[in-house]
């Protein structure tokens, strides 16, 4: 059993789900993904980039934890299994070390992303940003400095069927 699954406490009298104290809510990514169609196009890059903020942001929490809990050895493979267990898609995650005077990067696949899946036809722009926030929590704890992180590719830009996302982690250069 998936270690996560195994931790979350659901709490049907307060109305909670908890992995130790930290807290998950529980919703359709339909309902969560169909408040974008809702809004303006013109605010749609703004939604996002708040999103990728408040899942590096918080979702970094829980990342830094389960980096102190697991090790950064474990940590990409703990990830993975927890955005499973938390409906965020099937991931691979891959660390590429440093060759040819390039920088090491972490490499993301996701099928089956609930953000993308949320959202009927194909949109304008990526719209991953949750995973985004979270890969690049993950990726700061890897790789030891701060990183930028791209959605190379997203589900919800096209319209032929397939299901997969991808993003790149790479080291910011400020």
């Amino acid at each position: 059993m998936n270690d996560l699954v195994a931790r979350l406490h659901f709490d049907t009298n307060a109305g909670a789900i908890h992995d130790g104290p930290r807290r998950y809510l529980m919703m359709r990514n339909d309902v969560l993904m169909g408040a974008l169609a809702q809004l303006d196009p013109d605010l749609l890059p703004t939604v996002l980039h708040a999103f990728a903020a408040a899942a590096q942001q918080h979702g970094g929490d829980s990342i830094a934890a389960y980096a102190r809990e697991q090790g950064l050895a474990r940590l990409m493979d703990v990830t993975c299994s927890g955005a499973a267990a938390l409906g965020w898609g099937a991931w691979q995650m891959e660390h590429r070390n440093a060759a040819d005077d390039t920088a090491p990067s972490l490499h993301l696949n996701v099928d089956n992303s609930p953000f993308a899946a949320g959202l009927a036809g194909p949109m304008s722009t990526p719209v991953c940003a949750p995973i985004t926030g979270i890969l690049r929590s993950v990726a700061e704890q890897i790789l030891g400095r701060a990183v930028t992180v791209t959605e190379t590719d997203c589900a919800a830009t096209r319209s032929d069927g397939k299901h997969h996302c991808r993003f790149e982690a790479h080291p910011a250069f400020v």
